[in-house]
């Protein structure tokens, strides 16, 4: 498992020189302030094993197997299950050769096996008749077995599954045991939990903490449900057996077994650990967790994490359309709910997706998916950015990188109300971490469960610098969630109705807030759709083309990026002026694919190989007091960090003619540059291109301009 030091990171990517600049009288300016950008190291795919460097959430994974051995695993046990997932892991860890197919997904039985840009390829299927087979195949790449009672309480699956993963062994019951004799395979028994006498959860999970979690990759903790009736028996097991995680199952609605999950939590490093799975109860086990700072993935019907985790790491983030020009209207930005489930991502989102393809593009909507599928998931990620339509926005679910919960609005038990996430080193930690996948995946928005308190507003806009804006939840009209502005430029919006569920519902709302408007300024509005319910995209289409109709001229529904700036304009806040429609972008020559730089996405870039300095010169057709700049290089794009452009200034003008240098960086190495300027007047800017990079070839990715009226 390869790992990269803090400190290499640090030198590697904030390599970058600033300079002190000059005027055009040739007065000194004021030197360029640093760069705000928090580098993070690029996903690498390994040849084999796993790749898990300090910054990134969850491990890497080889490229599948160009044929993977599949079962079904309606085709085993329920205590099979636990043998099989294991055995998954373990085999992939060195490279993904095993997958397990779910005929009831909600996706389809093959659907992702099948879809041709995943790049994956079944080889032999074994079912009830063979399958012991398939485990005789790799029976050579385990170090022995680990025996288990089920029946003397169904967590020893738990605890025998925690200790396969860190000892190489399968997780065996004497009645599995007896199947692998009887198919000649001769594994050692190395670990026999059936002595153990305990039968209660904070009992066996004491023993499991005291003995075994020392020895736990303490980034992932598991949480999963090892009963019978309703119980997770494959799904993520796979990743804890590959990383050495524990898995575990406390009931946090009881005092007693959530202090002991507080031990677990209090090991664990706040922006370097997530849980993954689910728990007893959702608001017990998020505001547990979320009280060291610590984000929770929904993962516990998420299949085959450690062949997903083995895709291509490069994230096609799509293009976004210049957003409408600002008037005196409503505007309503639609957000589709539950994207912060892994498992909603991969099996009930992928069915509503594609069912939905003749209705995508008529309307905006804003699709919450998780962030954290840049590791475990690309290639799914990739599916929906392909195939998305401009219409198509995507923004992260609560509250970030995993769901957390900062400030709890609804009493349960074990769910306390108010501020949960109070330690602000906490929650730093995990706005950080948030930011940078965040910027990885290309999501700008965020929606936040329940509330966050002024503090905790601060933090988000301290370290989330590329997010345009935050929605709260506002569960049963909360009086004390209300909408506010951080740091004077992110907004975070009150929703006006969350889990909007039925039509009419959404109707009486809108219509109330339509005929209250004044008309006198510009009105906005945010509302969450359940996607459980009728609020399908073909009801939604329906609904926006009703309300256009009956409120001609008077209402828009945008895209969440839009909806942000046009906010911002609104409020003079700064936006994003190359999102703009007013924005014009030029070189001194034509130049091929010039609008890739305003494109909103590090996917595609503008490269110019003339002689000299490269210039490109904006125009808002309008004045704004400019107050940062954003450049993403070759690097942001995928390339060799060698081409990033090392030396280039900022200059700004009034009038077109006379122009002032106020930023600029030498000797940059890094992927990004993220400048915050004093605020100057300027209609114009141009970007001053001294040193293209290693090969000449000036090559920009993306640029962002700040501004307010």
């Amino acid at each position: 498992m390869k790992k990269y030091p803090l400190q290499w990171v640090a030198s590697v990517w904030l390599a970058i020189t600033l300079v002190s600049l000059v005027t055009s009288d040739g007065a000194a300016a004021d030197p360029t302030p640093p760069n705000q950008f928090v580098p993070y190291p690029l996903t690498e795919r390994p040849t084999t094993g796993t790749n898990w460097p300090t910054g990134q959430a969850l491990p890497s994974f080889a490229t599948p197997a160009a044929a993977l051995d599949v079962i079904e695993v309606q085709s085993l046990t329920r205590d099979e299950q636990i043998t099989f997932s294991s055995l998954q892991g373990q085999v992939n860890r060195r490279k993904p050769r095993i997958f397990l197919l779910d005929a009831r997904s909600d996706a389809g039985r093959d659907t992702w096996l099948r879809t041709p840009s995943l790049n994956l390829n079944a080889g032999q299927t074994y079912d009830h008749r063979d399958k012991y087979q398939l485990l005789a195949k790799y029976a050579s790449e385990l170090d022995g077995l680990v025996l288990y009672d089920s029946e003397s309480s169904s967590h020893y699956r738990n605890v025998a599954g925690t200790v396969a993963g860190l000892k190489h062994l399968l997780p065996v019951t004497s009645q599995v045991h007896q199947h692998l004799v009887a198919a000649g395979i001769d594994l050692k028994v190395v670990v026999d939990l059936t002595g153990l006498d305990a039968t209660s959860p904070i009992d066996i999970y004491t023993h499991l903490y005291e003995t075994y979690w020392p020895q736990c990759e303490k980034r992932i903790l598991v949480s999963a449900r090892p009963s019978d009736r309703g119980g997770d028996l494959h799904h993520t097991r796979d990743l804890a057996a590959a990383c050495g995680a524990a898995v575990v199952w406390l009931d946090c609605q009881v005092t007693e077994q959530r202090d002991l999950m507080r031990k677990f939590l209090g090991d664990m490093q706040p922006g370097n650990a997530l849980m993954l799975g689910w728990y007893t109860s959702e608001r017990s086990g998020i505001t547990t967790a979320s009280e060291f700072g610590i984000g929770t993935l929904p993962a516990d019907h998420y299949l085959n994490a450690t062949v997903y985790s083995g895709g291509d790491h490069r994230i096609r983030i799509p293009s976004v359309p210049p957003m409408p020009k600002l008037a005196n209207k409503t505007y309503v930005a639609i957000f589709v709910s539950d994207g912060d489930n892994i498992q909603y991502n991969q099996r009930a989102m992928r069915k509503l997706w594609d069912r939905s393809r003749p209705h995508r593009g008529k309307v905006p909507l804003n699709w919450t998916i998780s962030p954290s599928l840049v590791d475990i998931g690309p290639d799914l990620l990739n599916y929906y950015y392909d195939n998305a339509t401009s219409q198509d926005c995507f923004v992260s679910g609560p509250s970030g990188m995993g769901y957390l919960i900062p400030y709890n609005t609804l009493q349960e038990r074990g769910a306390p109300l108010g501020e949960i996430t109070t330690d602000p080193q906490h929650l730093a930690a995990y706005a950080r971490l948030s930011a940078t996948y965040l910027q990885r995946s290309g999501l700008r928005a965020i929606t936040i469960w329940d509330n966050a308190s002024d503090w905790q507003r601060a933090e988000y806009e301290r370290h989330c610098r590329e997010v345009y804006g935050i929605t709260v939840q506002n569960f049963h009209d909360v009086p004390t969630v209300q909408s506010s502005v951080a740091g004077d430029r992110l907004c975070f919006e009150k929703l006006v109705i969350p889990y909007t569920g039925t039509y009419q519902h959404f109707q009486q709302s809108l219509r109330h807030q339509m005929e209250s408007w004044k008309g006198d300024s510009p009105q906005f509005l945010a509302y969450q759709v359940d996607i459980w319910g009728e609020m399908k995209p073909e009801r939604l289409v329906e609904f926006v083309e009703t309300f256009e109709r009956d409120f001609p001229g008077q209402i828009q529904f945008v895209r969440a990026d839009h909806y942000f700036n046009l906010y911002n304009l609104a409020h003079q806040l700064p936006v994003n002026l190359a999102m703009h429609p007013g924005t014009t972008v030029a070189t001194p020559t034509p130049e091929p694919r010039l609008s890739q730089v305003v494109d909103g996405t590090p996917t595609t870039f503008w490269t110019s190989s003339g002689e000299g300095p490269r210039t490109l010169q904006f125009d808002w057709n309008d004045t704004y007091q400019i107050n940062r700049l954003i450049v993403r290089h070759a690097g942001a794009a995928g390339l060799d960090t060698a081409l990033n452009t090392r030396a280039f200034s900022l200059q700004i003008s009034e009038d077109g003619k006379t122009w002032q240098t106020v930023a600029g960086a030498e000797n940059n190495t890094g992927n990004v540059t993220d400048l915050d300027l004093p605020p100057v007047a300027a209609r114009h800017a141009r970007i001053m291109i001294d040193d293209a990079g290693a090969d000449g070839i000036a090559r920009i990715a993306d640029i962002e301009i700040y501004g307010k009226k």
